[in-house]
């Protein structure tokens, strides 16, 4: 009786390994949270925080209390280049055209690059080069 169980066991162990999805690429995942000089010079918005809201409204949303400690932000936060500029609706006094790159930094990847109060995730803005 034993016998017939572990058979069936075994096999249920292999299928399941054999179906198992490969790992994403990093490089995947980061190009869903990059939007192209291209795709900015396309989208013909009037205002950086326009844009952003039509090409990846998730960059945006609230993502609600992130900690127990309560000193991370729940929003995400703006920067330009490296330095903090401000919430998201401050990019509404932003043009585009001045800007070569825009990425979302989620969670933990913003604690890890920026530092633990933008557990809420940074929208960084890349200027282009003049």
């Amino acid at each position: 009786m034993r016998r017939p169980l572990a058979v069936v066991l075994g096999a249920l162990l292999v299928a399941a390994a054999c179906r198992t999805q490969p790992a994403e690429r990093p490089s995947t995942r980061a190009l869903h949270n990059v939007i192209t000089e291209e795709e900015i010079d396309s989208a013909k918005a009037s205002n950086v925080y326009e844009l952003i809201a039509r090409l990846h409204a998730e960059f945006l949303r609230d993502r609600g209390r992130v900690s127990l400690r309560g000193n991370t932000r729940e929003r995400a936060v703006v920067f330009i280049n490296d330095q903090e500029y401000g919430i998201p609706e401050s990019m509404r006094n932003l043009p585009p055209e001045r800007f070569s790159e825009i990425k979302f930094f989620p969670g933990i990847d913003a604690v890890v690059r920026f530092g633990a109060q933008y557990g809420g995730g940074v929208i960084q803005l890349i200027s282009r080069s003049q």
